[in-house]
């Protein structure tokens, strides 16, 4: 089940911000298939709504009757998951919503990853899901104040503010890296055969950046008229103070670390977090994005709820220093 919610936020998240607001204007004639694409990016992201907030639900009860000594994280889950299943289920999409409620919505979702990560990364078994969440939450709360500084910027007409909002926006989507390169560290780990995957996940990254400056250029191919506006649509404003080129390979680097994780015959509960994680980066006033990094942090604690993990951490004899890399 928890797969099956990871896997259709991923799949949703690419339909309803890349590849369905690309298509209308980048060729003549595909009229049914745009409607085609909408009608099954809105489906997917209704079924993403309802089965991420009935999962999110229930592992708050779990949490809330768990005898772990974590006051912190559950006075901070409830009220963050009624909040985001308010905001997602007024939306039901993958679009923006009220700018206000867009705010509140990265802020809570951002404030629920921090408190799930400090026990997460005391454990070596665990410490990759709490690093990644700690900075994904951070950025997520960045974001949320470059947001407001640059929407304020905007109705009061402050050259200023917008500079700042960049600032903000520019250490939010460092952050950002800093979370995908431990993804990655964990995923791929150590040997020429992780160095050649990961090589593989950066070439596919840059050639899809490539073919997306192609497609802003005369006499372009539909692939790369198509590359171009769906990577204008995944990068987020107001923009960082960092190159074009690198910000592009960082967000589909991402996301094809986000689909890598996903692709598993039995996936891990933390491959499935890093997934969460990585495809909310930076977006998390998006409401079904808000979704999945509130589904990242309450899947990450579920195991502790539970109390399995607790017993494998005690039974662990790695080096309190390491990163270890869970069983995929």
């Amino acid at each position: 089940m928890l797969a099956l919610v990871t896997g259709l936020s991923v799949v949703s998240s690419f339909l309803g911000r890349a590849l369905a607001p690309a298509l209308p204007g980048s060729v003549t004639g595909i009229t049914g298939w745009i409607k085609v694409f909408d009608r099954v990016s809105g489906f997917l992201a209704q079924l993403f709504a309802i089965a991420g907030i009935l999962v999110a639900t229930r592992m708050v009860g779990s949490a809330l009757r768990s005898s772990a000594h974590d006051l912190l994280f559950k006075i901070v889950a409830v009220p963050v998951t009624i909040l985001v299943g308010f905001l997602v289920m007024m939306r039901m999409r993958i679009d923006y919503s009220e700018p206000r409620g867009s705010l509140a919505l990265a802020l809570a979702s951002g404030a629920l990853a921090l408190a799930a990560s400090p026990r997460l990364v005391q454990s070596a078994r665990t410490r990759a899901m709490g690093l990644v969440l700690a900075l994904t939450g951070i950025g997520s709360l960045l974001h949320a104040i470059g947001q407001g500084l640059a929407l304020q910027a905007n109705l009061e007409a402050l050259p200023d503010r917008f500079v700042a909002a960049r600032v903000v926006e520019t250490a939010g989507f460092s952050l950002g890296v800093l979370a995908a390169a431990c993804a990655a560290a964990w995923l791929f780990g150590k040997g020429h055969g992780s160095w050649i995957k990961l090589l593989a996940a950066l070439v596919g990254a840059a050639l899809f950046s490539h073919a997306a400056v192609l497609g802003s250029g005369p006499n372009a191919r539909l692939y790369e008229v198509l590359a171009s506006r769906s990577l204008g649509y995944l990068l987020r404003q107001p923009a960082p103070y960092l190159p074009a080129a690198f910000l592009a390979i960082v967000v589909l680097f991402q996301f094809i670390l986000a689909v890598w994780l996903v692709l598993a015959r039995r996936p891990s509960n933390s491959r499935l977090v890093l997934s969460l994680c990585l495809i909310s980066a930076g977006a998390t006033d998006i409401p079904l994005l808000g979704l999945a990094l509130t589904l990242a942090a309450l899947m990450a604690r579920a195991p502790l709820a539970s109390g399995g993990v607790s017993r494998e951490q005690e039974s662990s004899s790695t080096s309190p220093g390491a990163l270890r890399r869970a069983a995929p």
